[in-house]
């Protein structure tokens, strides 16, 4: 291995990327099912790993900004990071209109969450992720 900030970083990245997959399911389940989404399902998994990948999301921007890799590798660990980080903000408002933020914001903002929450930064933290292990399994990271 190269050192250690490149090995803290591939890990962190791998475990963003095992927990993102629960989390897109219960955020989808969530948007579906509204009203009758089983609130404990949410509680008990999508919370603590919305939070897991926020606080290892930026962890991951850091120590990507301080690893001595390429600038291709830097460019998808910080975007990795930072959709983890945007996606997991936004996860607090899945649904428009029935979340923590009714009442105290736009109704545009609320849809600005879900977008972001739903469609774009799951997208965005995939495309890096297959980027990374793309490069990973080249070797030119």
């Amino acid at each position: 291995m190269k050192n250690k900030v490149y090995t803290s970083t591939l890990v962190i990245f791998w475990i963003i990327a095992t927990a993102f997959i629960p989390i897109i399911v219960v955020i989808s389940l969530q948007s579906l099912q509204g009203q009758a989404f089983n609130e404990s399902l949410w509680n008990f998994i999508a919370l603590p790993l919305i939070f897991i990948i926020f606080i290892l999301g930026i962890i991951l921007i850091v120590l990507a900004a301080k690893a001595h890799i390429k600038r291709i590798s830097k460019a998808l660990f910080i975007l990795a990071g930072s959709s983890a980080v945007i996606m997991a903000l936004s996860a607090i408002q899945p649904v428009p209109g029935e979340g923590y933020y009714q009442g105290r914001i736009g109704a545009a903002a609320e849809w600005l969450f879900f977008i972001l929450a739903q469609y774009l930064c799951p997208v965005l933290l995939l495309a890096s992720a297959i980027g990374i292990i793309v490069l990973i399994g080249k070797k030119r990271i």
